[in-house]
């Protein structure tokens, strides 16, 4: 290891195929995670919880092999072989997600009609398919063996861990940065791809983690939170940092808790959020930062949110019923004038737009609607559902200003704890409609009419 404090040094894209070494890493994970979850399904969900912000991941010809791929596998196959409860599939909650996962696929495959690069489209196919998979799996997993504990104790642990390693990256050296006073300085990532993925991730479990401690006292729980929001602040996400705070507030306002305790986390976010805004102010704020046309870092080979917009409207406008293609807005940039510029649109809603067009972008709010609407209409208010309301809702805002779907690590998390939220809530619709049952085919008391 190698330290270089408060150092930045942008990392470039690299396609390391698959060796003999990862390929044993691969199988070391599938066969892991499914003997984990042969012996018990909530152990399964508990080890895709560690491998999704850590994914590593080697390419095999145009698609990626990784760690997280090789656990599902192994858990979708354990599942299989161990006859898991797939009665929550046939209710309502779950059966409305998917109608909503169809619907984005639908979306994908229309948009092959214009587009110019087909493999982009498959790509981008498999992808929403792998976190359907996920979502699946989880639902399934938790069905079968309802036991929450492993899902909170990992969550604790990948959370810690990814504070960790953005952490250190004021000691080794970050890769990426933002200008200030004629020097670079550091925005953390740590296992994430970019700051503000990592400030996607917090957007999920930092509501999450905020229900549970409502609930169910803990300082090892108030700790880690503690750790993830001074995390979250340092990542210098504007969307991230509101959006986490939004989410955090969702759940205030729904479990709604008495005595000091919401006021004593509505106090905490208050004090990071102002005392990072003070830090922010006293180190002075680079000038357009909080613009849409704030400068990119130099040597990048990105270009800000108001170039990007520009051009994902200029694109749509080509082809407005379904898009140029998905996955192909960053291959279609130079036929919109940014020569040079290979990313996305920092906007899942506009990355959509122009990618898959109306069809695709009604598909997006769909589904996020459906998640909220779903959660929130469920009656459930348990840690879990409640806390997966404000990630979704978190998420979704601060996806207006970032596309984070484009990166598997946070959809990956976010679609796991989803998936037991949902089972919770069909968990709960199938004990009343047994209850139900059971009331109806009781039979009648002795010497009754």
């Amino acid at each position: 290891m190698t330290f270089a404090p408060w150092t930045v040094t942008l990392r470039h894209e690299t396609h390391v195929p698959v060796d003999a070494a990862s390929a044993l890493v691969y199988l070391a994970c599938a066969v892991g995670v499914a003997l984990l979850t042969r012996r018990r399904p909530a152990l399964g969900v508990a080890a895709l919880l560690v491998l999704a912000p850590f994914d590593f991941a080697r390419y095999a010809g145009p698609t990626t092999i990784t760690t997280l791929k090789a656990g599902l596998i192994g858990m979708l196959v354990a599942l299989a072989f161990s006859r898991p409860d797939l009665a929550a599939f046939r209710t309502f909650p779950v059966r409305a997600m998917l109608a909503a996962f169809a619907a984005t696929l639908l979306a994908i495959a229309l948009s092959a009609i214009h587009a110019q690069h087909l493999g982009p489209v498959l790509r981008e196919a498999l992808k929403d398919g792998e976190y359907l998979l996920l979502f699946l799996g989880a639902v399934a997993a938790f069905a079968t063996d309802p036991d929450d504990r492993p899902f909170w104790r990992t969550l604790e642990l990948a959370v810690g861990l990814v504070c960790l390693s953005a952490l250190a990256e004021y000691l080794v050296g970050a890769h990426s940065g933002i200008w200030l006073h004629e020097r670079s300085i550091p925005r953390i990532a740590g296992a994430l791809e970019g700051p503000n993925q990592l400030a996607g991730y917090l957007d999920v479990a930092l509501p999450v983690l905020v229900a549970r401690a409502l609930v169910h006292r803990d300082r090892v729980l108030v700790a880690v939170i503690g750790i993830a929001a001074v995390t979250d602040v340092l990542t210098i996400s504007r969307s991230g940092i509101v959006g986490a705070a939004i989410g955090v507030a969702v759940v205030l306002l729904v479990l709604r808790p008495f005595g000091g305790a919401a006021l004593r986390f509505a106090a905490g976010v208050a004090l990071v959020v102002v005392l990072g805004g003070a830090l922010a102010l006293r180190a002075g704020v680079p000038a357009g930062y909080f613009s849409l046309d704030q400068a990119p870092q130099a040597g990048d080979h990105l270009a800000n949110r108001s170039q990007l917009w520009r051009a994902a409207i200029a694109l749509w406008e080509t082809s407005p019923a379904v898009g140029v293609g998905a996955g192909n807005y960053e291959l279609d940039l130079s036929e919109v004038g940014l020569t040079g510029v290979r990313t996305h649109a920092n906007s899942i809603y506009l990355q959509s737009l122009a990618e898959t067009g109306i069809v695709g972008l009604v598909a997006t709010i769909a589904l996020f609607g459906v998640t909220m609407v779903t959660l929130r209409r469920s009656g459930v208010r348990r840690p879990l559902v409640v806390g997966a309301l404000g990630a979704a809702v978190a998420l979704a805002s601060h996806q207006i200003f970032d596309d984070l779907f484009f990166f598997p690590k946070v959809a990956s998390a976010y679609w796991l704890v989803v998936g037991v939220a949902v089972a919770e809530v069909a968990a709960r619709r199938l004990f009343e409609r047994r209850r139900a049952a059971a009331y109806v085919v009781a039979p009648a008391p002795a010497g009754a009419p």
